[in-house]
């Protein structure tokens, strides 16, 4: 798919909800102010500040910390950290004002909009110099990425056609113990999208459900879409810690491999180690969900020049490369998703969820209750 056509796919959904009025006195405080703004007064700025500490949920910010320093001489030092620990870093170290940890790429944007912006733990800034590459959409706040995860099977087994077409086979006898998932109550992202699903596209999970079925869904749930969290649960799922360990369990050498949801990324794992996994391209409604990623810059760095440049560098081309040869869609139009990309993700990112992020706020509202839904269904 060409490139052009990703970012009107995910541009129109992917619309983070404005914050610019109630963090703008606070951006204007945080290093060099944007009227005084160059690239090289940036530099110039951060040359005289110490090192830092930038975190992401993948182990390539370590690659492009390093990049970073490389490129300005200045240290920065990356750290691999999930999603929810995250949250609790930049709460725990800004509550406690003693910051440690300047640069966070966060990969729940409800959790940001609804509670890391607003109480101040952090703020979100995007370089002057790149608002005419970066879609106004994922501005405010700064998104610099969207990260595919899809339901992948075993191409060894099955070749070149996903042995399930429909959300709800996962759900079937069929497929009990057979479905392959990093453990909801570990990965917020998760949790949103069943929000999502049952917020803005619940008539499709009901279509769907006829689709594979027959006949009109009926249920007590509040939702088609929680009818159908619910059956996955009660499925026996093979949950894991992290999507780095469905992969293995996709591609092992069995008669029936199962299912899985993962990261985009972890195809480059598969391709290394030898075993083959593809993409659900006939799975319908969706063959996965787009998660954005979210430069957020903790209000209490004592190094604020330099994470507004290491900020900058995540937006751009050069800085965001590691995480596009494993998929990740960057926001700036300049940066393009090397061929070698091992998913082939951008073949199918049309048929990809896309949050309406005009409703992360109650997504996030309603975490607990999702959470709550799907512990006492597993049991």
């Amino acid at each position: 798919m060409p490139k052009t056509s990703i970012y009107l796919i995910t541009g129109a959904s992917v619309l983070a909800m404005s914050l610019a009025s109630a963090m703008a006195q606070e951006t204007k405080t945080l290093g060099i102010p944007d009227s005084e703004y160059s690239l090289e007064a940036l530099i110039e700025a951060a040359k005289k500040e110490g090192p830092i500490t930038v975190i992401d949920a993948t182990g390539k910010i370590v690659t492009m910390a390093e990049n970073f320093s490389k490129t300005y001489g200045l240290q920065a030092t990356g750290v691999k950290m999930s999603g929810q620990d995250q949250e609790q870093v930049i709460a725990r170290e800004a509550t406690a004002g003693n910051v440690r940890t300047d640069v966070f790429n966060m990969s729940n944007l409800p959790s940001v909009t609804s509670q890391i912006l607003p109480q101040g733990y952090g703020i979100s800034w995007i370089a002057p110099d790149l608002k005419d590459k970066i879609p106004t959409q994922y501005q405010d706040p700064a998104i610099t990425s969207n990260n595919p995860w899809v339901f992948a099977y075993n191409t060894d087994v099955h070749g070149d056609t996903c042995p399930v077409d429909n959300l709800w086979a996962l759900t079937t006898e069929e497929w009990k113990g057979r479905v392959a998932i990093p453990d909801p109550l570990l990965r917020n992202e998760t949790m949103f999208w069943f929000n999502q699903l049952a917020t803005h596209e619940d008539d499709a999970m009901r279509e769907a459900y006829k689709a594979q079925f027959g006949e009109e869904l009926s249920t007590d749930e509040a939702s088609a879409t929680a009818e159908w969290v619910k059956r996955l649960a009660q499925n026996n799922p093979k949950v894991t810690r992290s999507d780095s360990d469905v992969g293995p369990i996709v591609g092992a050498a069995e008669e029936k491999p199962p299912i899985g949801f993962l990261s985009a990324a972890i195809f480059r794992d598969a391709k290394a180690d030898g075993y083959g996994m593809g993409i659900c391209k006939e799975m319908k409604p969706w063959v996965g969900q787009l998660t954005p990623r979210v430069a957020v810059i903790a209000t209490g760095t004592k190094s604020p020049n330099t994470a507004k440049l290491f900020a900058r560098f995540m937006m751009t081309e050069e800085g965001m490369a590691p995480q596009l040869g494993d998929g990740k869609i960057s926001t700036n139009v300049d940066a393009k998703m090397p061929e070698s990309e091992a998913s082939g993700i951008a073949n199918y990112v049309d048929r990809l969820y896309v949050n309406h992020s005009e409703t992360t706020q109650d997504d996030f509202a309603k975490l607990q209750d999702w959470q709550d839904f799907w512990l006492t269904n597993s049991r």
